[in-house]
């Protein structure tokens, strides 16, 4: 019983707060809200008064202020006249569609208007004026009026759609807009690991490709530059290994007594009337140790310059290290003394190291991550 009084009290209190923030739209002004708060409440209550009365003030005084603006707006020297009205026809629409969905509003309102006409007319006026503009602003040729300039081909496509070449044109500023960028090989002065260092540049590449996604940014391979007959990029990557060590070996030798941490039996004694008992003490071993560790690592540089001026705007260095460890070892003396670690270590035999290939491409993989966030966070700007 409790809980169904609960329940009906945060249901109530639901009901008055919808109630009432559309009453306090009205008040302070804010028409449309009201509108679209009150025909809400009727949704679920159609006999309520207080959103009935909301609805009847709310309405006339939204529509009267829409067409107040639209006036306003079309009798000014804006060159966006037209686009900027349709928000307004977009808000008499809304009302009118909502009022029409709901049965007890459209009860109480029968001067409901569409303006789905003047909208149209509105569509048809806009596209002409962001066209236009767009014409003007692709004329800068920048990079940043091209941005613009697409922006307004976009809203003249969406008003009246294929209106005009604004297909083309869209390309066109697209392409003025989007900064060109080559991704140029990394050069390695070892002939053995070449192929390393492609997997490297292959997986950055690819990395570029499906992580960094701007619409206004373009990556490009020095062959798809050239197929594409790009000569005359925005900036150029350059990745260089500044200096790397593959397989710098480090063998150590570790010879050590080691004693049991508990007293273990180590055999019988017999007490002088003839009882055998147990003897414990704590055991002894030489333990030998051969620890071995390949060390591979190395220092990529990372500049991006501006093609035109050749100016350095990023140059960054970036570092990674990665070392293989094995160790394996014997012991003489009571195995007992060892720990379970020591007694592994026994176990192991000699192995060798991976390929010095396979060690590039592993410390590489630090470098990989840092220059792959750097990439991002620089060119997320764009």
């Amino acid at each position: 019983m409790k809980k169904i009084i609960y329940f009906s009290l945060i249901i109530l209190s639901v009901i008055c707060a919808a109630c009432s923030s559309g009453e306090k739209a009205l008040q302070n002004g804010d028409y449309y809200s009201a509108v679209l708060k009150s025909v809400d409440r009727l949704r679920s209550n159609p006999d309520k008064s207080k959103a009935q009365q909301t609805l009847l003030e709310s309405y006339p005084l939204a529509v009267q202020m829409s067409k107040r603006e639209i006036v306003a707006i079309l009798n000014s020297p804006d060159p966006l006249k037209n686009t900027k009205s349709i928000t307004q026809y977009q808000i008499l629409n809304r009302m009118y569609n909502e009022i029409n969905r709901c049965p007890a509003a459209l009860r109480l309102l029968s001067n409901v208007q569409s303006f789905r006409a003047e909208e149209d007319m509105a569509r048809q006026l806009a596209a002409p004026e962001c066209y236009n503009l767009g014409l003007r602003e692709l004329a800068k040729r920048t990079r940043n009026a091209a941005k613009s300039a697409y922006g307004h081909f976009a809203k003249a496509n969406q008003f009246v759609p294929n209106f005009k070449d604004v297909n083309a044109k869209m390309q066109e500023a697209e392409y003025m807009a989007t900064l060109k960028v080559i991704i140029e090989h990394i050069p390695v002065n070892s002939a053995k690991y070449s192929f390393s260092a492609e997997f490297f540049q292959d997986q950055v590449t690819q990395y570029i490709t499906n992580n960094i996604r701007r619409q206004f940014v373009r990556f490009y391979t020095p062959k798809q530059a050239e197929m594409e007959k790009l000569e005359y990029p925005d900036h150029v990557i350059a990745m260089r290994f500044e200096d790397f060590v593959v397989g710098e070996t480090h063998d150590t030798d570790i010879e050590k007594q080691v004693i049991s941490a508990d007293s273990v039996e180590v055999g019988t004694t017999k007490l002088k009337d003839g009882t055998s008992i147990k003897v414990y003490n704590k055991v002894k071993a030489k333990l030998h140790v051969h620890k071995r560790e390949v060390i591979s690592k190395g220092l990529l540089s990372l500049q991006i310059e501006e093609f035109e001026n050749k100016r350095i705007i990023n140059n960054k260095q970036m570092g990674g290290q990665y070392v293989w460890f094995s160790e394996w070892g014997h012991f003489n003396g009571d195995e007992r003394a060892l720990t379970k670690e020591e007694l592994e270590i026994c176990k192991n035999e000699p192995i060798l190291p991976p390929a010095r290939q396979d060690l590039f491409v592993e410390f590489t993989k630090p470098i990989y991550t840092q220059l792959t966030n750097e990439l991002k966070r620089f060119y997320n700007r764009y």
